[in-house]
């Protein structure tokens, strides 16, 4: 098993709300997490928390933004000493406080959404802040605005919703005055905060909804609810003669906000509706009574979704009036139920939905398959040209590897004309897992197609002549290959060395760094946007990768007109194919780079010459940008002190990363050649992206 990821959750209240039940029931459900947390408002989810033995600490946060940042200034120091690998911000109010902290911090952010709350520009915010989201509704996807928002659902709970008679009767036993002709729409939903209920309640005053009477279920309680009372027989409507109050809930609302009830109260007597509006207070299990409605509000927390109930979306109150209005005529409202019956899809039970968190997690924390074990075998392939001491090193440390039954190392010679033919055969004929593939020298393109194509498995990773794999390199792989959902580009990770001082600077310069990628400072995030030097799942290196043999297929192999940036090309090709890519950082190889200074000008030179020749828009646009900041440096030197001040700031922004670098890393003896291989770097690669465009 790879090591297990470890999650600092943050909760925005000790209640044991829907949010509260939803994380425990997933966290029983996985041994993929190491799990602390940080609550901001005391309560029993501490003691649930220590009951599963997960070291809680408290810091009250109140709803003040002085107080908000208080919260966020602590936080930012608790993560930084502890540097989880990821943080999961378990609502809303959690979001706000945690996300600045953890964007400060340098740790990689989730945050779920479990209602409507806040929907508008505070959604864009966070999803700029943060890394991913999960949201427990299909319908809370595109209202989190987060490009990577996930599904994970409240789990299933094993028992079997009430027949709409029986869970009438427990509604009415728990204070829903419902009526035999009356029409119930439902909401699940805390009643605290923007969570929609004024336009519910402002929906229902509307003229022509009469007939319909409002539930509001707060969606809190244990996670093991108590069975609902016998079926009793239904009330008849009470006479309304003036507004009364609604009823009394079944238990105290939350406390955290306790007039917000009554605030709704209040709304509902001056909207004339009161005689129409029920407070049930806390329902453990909620969707085992959705049978009772007629509709729920979309939003409704905790509701996972039942065949045959229609699902009324947020919208302003004039909307809900008018789809309430059209589900009073009962063959209108029939058609979507059985719509629902035959489309809806039971949520899954805790496990599964345990698993998408995890992978959620651990995708935005870069360690995709943390936490899991790999056993799919795996075909490893390496292309060689002339290269016979690196066949051996490279071998030596791939075969203890192959620990599963059906795993082979496939090395193509690419008409090598030194011994590596030799060396290689010598390996197979020691160790039946290596097979050896000759073919006429025609580039590392056709040398990787040729490989795939002798492969026998149907997960493929690739490392290079001169990667020093880590041990557990393969397994970091095929662990994420078991992922749930696994991706079909396994982009993995890299580190580079040299001798000498001119390669330590390039390596400074000119590489991403692992370390930053799990945890990037706010500079690092910028910096890298910008200019590039990060990892990223769509853009890997056959230093350390992998992939499916069906991407393969979908993706025409790799391009062969290509002389480099042929990965690149092809991780292109799989995700326009519809296939995924994930960031796999703990799966490592060592490179280390060309011996000189000119060798390594001449490796950066085809580097921007195969950006060129892809044509990769954003590629391409840095390098020619660059080469313009150089022509243009001279000329604004020349222009005056305002000019010159101008460019040396911009310089002093553009080496800043590799600098820090140097510093933090106390790379002293490289500090000083930092510009000069900046220099060489950028504009040898210009120089190839001009070449290869032109050649394309």
């Amino acid at each position: 098993m790879t090591d297990r990821l470890r999650v600092t959750v943050v909760a925005p209240t000790g209640a044991l709300d829907a949010a509260g039940t939803w994380l425990l029931s997933l966290l029983d459900a996985t041994d993929r997490l190491a799990v602390e947390a940080v609550l901001l408002v005391d309560g029993p989810l501490r003691d649930e928390f220590t009951r599963r033995g997960v070291p809680c600490v408290v810091r009250p946060a109140g709803n003040s933004v002085a107080a908000l940042g208080g919260a966020t200034a602590w936080l930012t120091q608790q993560l930084r000493a502890d540097r989880p690998d990821v943080l999961l911000a378990n609502g809303v109010k959690a979001a706000l406080a945690a996300a600045p902290a953890a964007w400060l911090a340098g740790v990689r952010c989730v945050w779920a959404k479990h209602d409507h709350s806040f929907d508008g520009p505070l959604m864009a915010v966070l999803a700029t802040m943060t890394d991913g989201c999960v949201a427990t509704e299909a319908a809370l996807l595109d209202a989190s605005r987060h490009p990577k928002a996930t599904l994970v659902p409240f789990p299933a709970s094993g028992r079997t919703a009430l027949s709409p008679e029986t869970a009438r009767a427990e509604l009415i036993r728990r204070g829903v005055r419902l009526g035999q002709d009356e029409l119930l729409l439902l909401t699940a939903a805390r009643p605290a905060g923007d969570n929609g209920l004024d336009d519910a309640l402002t929906a229902l005053a509307q003229p022509g909804l009469s007939r319909w009477r409002l539930a509001v279920v707060d969606a809190q309680g244990p996670a093991e609810p108590a069975e609902p009372a016998e079926p009793a027989e239904p009330a008849e409507p009470a006479e309304p003669a003036e507004p009364a109050e609604p009823a009394e809930p079944a238990e105290p609302a939350e406390p955290a906000e306790p007039a917000e009830r009554k605030r709704l109260a209040a709304l509902a007597i001056d909207l004339g509706i009161a005689d129409r509006v029920d407070f049930t207070g806390r329902v453990p299990d909620i969707s085992r009574l959705v049978p009772a409605a007629d509709a729920v509000t979309q939003g409704s927390t905790g509701w996972p979704g039942e065949p045959g109930v229609v699902a009324v979306p947020p919208a302003e109150p004039a909307e809900i009036a008018a789809a309430l209005r059209r589900l009073s005529d009962p063959g209108t409202r029939a058609e979507p139920a059985r719509a629902g019956k035959t489309q809806a899809v039971s949520p899954p039970g805790p496990g599964p939905c345990a698993d998408l968190l995890a992978e959620a997690l651990a995708q935005a924390a870069r360690l995709t398959g943390a936490g899991l074990t790999g056993t799919a075998p795996i075909s490893v392939m390496t292309c060689f040209w002339n290269e016979g001491e690196g066949v051996d090193r490279l071998l030596e440390l791939l075969l203890p590897q192959l620990t599963v039954d059906g795993d082979e190392i496939v090395v193509v010679d690419d008409g090598s004309t030194d011994d590596t033919a030799d060396r290689a055969a010598t390996w197979a004929s020691r160790d039946s897992r290596v097979r050896v593939l000759r073919i006429p020298h025609r580039g590392l393109p056709t040398a990787r197609n040729a490989g795939v194509r002798a492969v026998r498995n149907s997960l493929v990773a690739c490392t290079d002549a001169g990667c020093v794999p880590a041990p557990d390199w393969l397994a970091r792989l095929r662990a994420a290959w078991a992922e749930p959902h696994p991706a079909d580009l396994l982009t993995g990770g890299y580190r580079v060395s040299g001798h000498g001082v001119a390669a330590e600077a390039m390596a400074l310069v000119g590489y991403p760094v692992p370390e930053e990628a799990r945890h990037p400072g706010p500079w690092t995030r910028v910096y890298c946007r910008c200019f590039g030097r990060a990892f990223e799942a769509s853009t890997p290196s056959g230093r350390s990768m992998a992939f499916s043999h069906e991407a393969w297929q979908d993706a025409h192999g790799f391009a062969e007109h290509l002389k480099t940036a042929e990965d690149l090309a092809f991780a292109r090709s799989v995700i326009a194919a519809g296939r995924r890519a994930a960031l796999v950082l703990s799966a490592e190889v060592d490179w280390e780079q060309r011996p000189t200074l000119r060798s390594t000008t001449v490796m950066y030179f085809r580097y921007g010459q195969g950006n060129g020749q892809l044509g990769d828009v954003r590629l391409l646009g840095r390098d020619v940008l660059r080469g313009v900041a150089y022509l243009a440096a001279p000329a604004a030197v020349l222009r005056g002190p305002r000019a010159r001040g101008v460019a040396a700031v911009a310089a002093a922004v553009y080496l800043s990363l590799p600098v820090a670098r140097a510093v933090h890393g106390r790379h002293w003896a490289a500090l000083p050649v930092i510009p000069l291989v900046t220099a060489v770097r950028d504009l040898a690669k210009t120089v190839g992206a001009v070449r290869g465009w032109a050649t394309r």
